[in-house]
């Protein structure tokens, strides 16, 4: 089988990258060792925080709070 899109792991940012390939009709292999945000993205506990040293930065952040805002109900509870 071929994907267009290989992402290895599946935190926050791993997770996000794969929904937005997805989203744009790419087909999407994920490649996680472990849980779906059980790596760096748990030991954050899962706090995603605003940025706002430039109008970029704080686009950018604010854009990732709007898609964890669109998943989070589809994501486990327990970590």
């Amino acid at each position: 089988m071929s994907y267009d899109v290989v992402i290895i792991g599946a935190g926050i940012v791993g997770a996000a990258c794969a929904a937005e390939c997805a989203r744009e009709g790419l087909s999407v292999a994920i490649v996680e060792a472990r849980i779906t945000g059980g790596g760096a993205t748990a030991a954050g506990m899962g706090h995603l925080v605003v940025m706002d040293d430039s109008e970029a930065q704080f686009a950018l952040t604010r854009y990732s709070q709007q898609l964890w805002d669109e998943v989070s109900t589809e994501l486990p509870r327990e970590a």
